[in-house]
């Protein structure tokens, strides 16, 4: 590719990504509706969050809450307290519920955007590490210029937060940081629909301490939980899990949302994250890069989510650009393609149907059948060639 073609590339995709920047920022400063503040700020207060999502009694339009319910009755927005995060989780926003809601969204919106930064820098120095740097900038522009990206900022979500901490773990792993590595992967499971299958990569890693490590905090913080509210342990457990269920049919192109939400589907997942720790153990050392890339792909759709979290389908890149699974530079090219169609979807297609429901079973579709090829085409060829190694 010449000079002139790379440049046009690179000044399309800054102009895309200043848009979706700015566009996101802004409609982060009206909503940010996803971020939790509400359920945090009812825990810090003594209030049960959960069984106010499951059973309103009133007191949050009367109490600590209530202002910022007003804010969002007032655009004509009303929201409900959906408290689907365990209250160890919750806890990790307690600082930002000393400031207003406004403030507080603004302050969101901007360690969002310093995280979408620092999740770049890590990417570059592990999983990103030997891609030459024209392909891994045109593919950072892109994951900020698509359409979840700039949704994920705009709602407020939770996934650019835990997927730094997710980075930042294994970064401080390779460099044998065992505590502080557990301790970020342990912040990392806020999204933890999301990280819950990618913290398998320890266990693939064989770096158990690690992996052990980032559960003692949530442990401790669970029991504490259980004595602000006055509740058992296992109520802690249950009652976030009961709120999680009520969401499991309202995702986009998940398991949950494919089945209308039934209660079997959860058992799909299961056995998925089960084959998946299983794989973790059994498959040879040097796929680095593939199995991350599997983690990934197959988190997205093993529970609840919406289109925002597919800006993880870049990072995804990282084992599809190497095209560990195929041989053969045709084979390598036609998949590399299949993944750019797939991107070129769910980041601007989607959007202009406005995820109807027609367009994300197309999505579905596409999605899945890429997802089927790509993990058969890993296990094949850990069969034939388990001395392969990548990054």
């Amino acid at each position: 590719m010449n000079n002139s073609i790379r440049k046009a590339a690179y000044l399309i995709l800054i102009l895309m990504a200043a848009l979706s920047v700015f566009q996101g920022a802004r409609n982060a400063l009206r909503f940010s509706q996803d971020f939790q503040y509400d359920a945090a700020l009812a825990l810090r207060s003594g209030i049960n969050p959960y069984k106010e999502s499951l059973e309103p009694s009133g007191i949050l339009m009367t109490g600590p809450t209530a202002e910022y319910y007003s804010i969002f009755e007032a655009a004509g927005a009303p929201q409900k307290m959906e408290a689907n995060q365990f209250p160890s989780l919750l806890m990790l926003l307690f600082p930002l519920t000393f400031l207003p809601y406004g403030y507080a969204r603004m302050l969101w919106l901007i360690l969002n955007l310093l995280f979408t930064g620092l999740i770049i820098v890590l990417l570059r120095q592990t999983f990103f590490r030997d891609s030459d740097s024209f392909t891994f900038n045109v593919l950072m522009l892109l994951m900020i210029a698509g359409t979840p990206w700039r949704n994920q900022i705009g709602v407020g979500q939770h996934s650019l937060f835990s997927f730094f901490f997710f980075l930042l773990s294994v970064w401080l792993s390779d460099r044998r940081r065992c505590v502080l590595s557990g301790l970020a992967l342990s912040v990392s499971y806020f999204k933890y629909t999301l990280t819950a299958p990618l913290a398998l990569y320890f266990l693939y890693k064989k770096r158990y301490r690690e992996f052990a490590l980032s559960l003692i905090p949530h442990v401790i913080g669970t029991i504490a939980g259980a004595r602000m509210l006055g509740s058992s342990f296992f109520e802690m457990i249950k009652e976030p899990l009961k709120v999680s269920s009520a969401l499991t049919g309202e995702g986009s192109i998940d398991i949950g949302a494919l089945t209308g939400g039934a209660g079997w589907s959860v058992v799909i997942t299961a056995v998925i994250m089960a084959g998946l720790t299983i794989l973790s153990f059994i498959l040879p050392e040097g796929r680095d890069k593939s199995f991350f890339s599997l983690l990934i792909l197959l988190s997205l759709v093993m529970t609840y989510h919406r289109i925002y979290d597919f800006f993880m389908l870049i990072p995804a890149a990282a084992g599809i650009i190497a095209a560990e699974p195929c041989k053969g530079e045709t084979g390598k090219r036609i998949f590399f393609t299949a993944y750019a169609l797939l991107v070129f979807y769910f980041f601007f297609v989607l959007r202009i149907f406005s995820e109807s429901r027609t367009s994300l079973a197309v999505g579905a579709a596409f999605y899945y059948t890429f997802l089927v090829v790509y993990t058969a085409g890993i296990l094949r060829g850990e069969k034939k060639d388990p001395s392969l190694r990548s990054g």
